[in-house]
């Protein structure tokens, strides 16, 4: 279930990406602080939330009743928002310490699902019978249309069209304005490029781009 007004939240990330999220939280009436593992020497506050502790406090700061999301999304780590929530489990972390956001304006079919740690960001459509795993992220006018699969960790940057059918594999990252055809596969930790179109199956860790996307 998404955050709601007066909730409490910890947001994981000092980058530009846990900024967006957290001025997306405060707007909403979200009671935010932030994490970072250059805490202290990082920044004292990201987007007006102040930085905590580092990322190893979202356990203490589930003790105290916060939700944990993470904001963290860089296409030169793939897999980094997976590889987070395994280290955070490592230390303690519960599964049900970890919420989901779904923006007012996101529209997201009833016959939909959205996973635990999923990150839905403004203007995004999820079509009926999507799913959208555990810890993905749908940024910004993102659509998902009918029976589309998008996995565990995924991230979707804005404008991406993923056509009926269309899977995509865990942790694999598709650049601003991707457009995939009904029915084909990317594969987990594959990179798509910004503005490609993907007519075919894209194997697992391969990288493509261009129109047709080619590696």
């Amino acid at each position: 279930m998404s955050v709601a007004a007066g909730a409490r939240v910890c947001v994981l990330g000092a980058g530009r990406g846990s900024a967006e999220l957290i001025d997306l939280l405060a707007d909403g009436g979200v009671d935010v602080v932030a994490l970072d593992d250059q805490h202290p020497a990082g920044p004292h506050a990201v987007a007006g939330a102040p930085v905590v502790g580092a990322l190893s406090a979202a356990v203490a700061e589930a003790a105290k009743g916060r939700t944990v999301l993470s904001g963290i999304a860089n296409s030169r780590s793939m897999g980094i928002r997976l590889a987070i929530v395994d280290k955070l489990a490592a230390l303690g972390l519960r599964p049900d310490a970890w919420g989901s956001f779904v923006h007012e304006s996101a529209r997201v079919s009833r016959r939909a699902s959205i996973g635990k740690g999923a990150i839905i960001y403004p203007g995004v459509q999820i079509a009926v019978d999507a799913r959208v795993d555990e810890h993905a992220l749908v940024y910004f006018n993102t659509v998902v249309h009918h029976d589309a699969v998008v996995e565990r960790g995924a991230i979707l940057c804005a404008g991406v069209l993923l056509a009926g059918h269309v899977k995509v594999g865990a942790a694999a990252y598709l650049g601003v304005g991707a457009v995939v055809r009904d029915g084909v596969t990317v594969g987990a930790r594959a990179l798509v490029g910004m503005g490609a179109v993907v007519t075919s199956d894209v194997p697992a860790g391969a990288v493509v781009k261009g129109v047709p996307a080619r590696g």
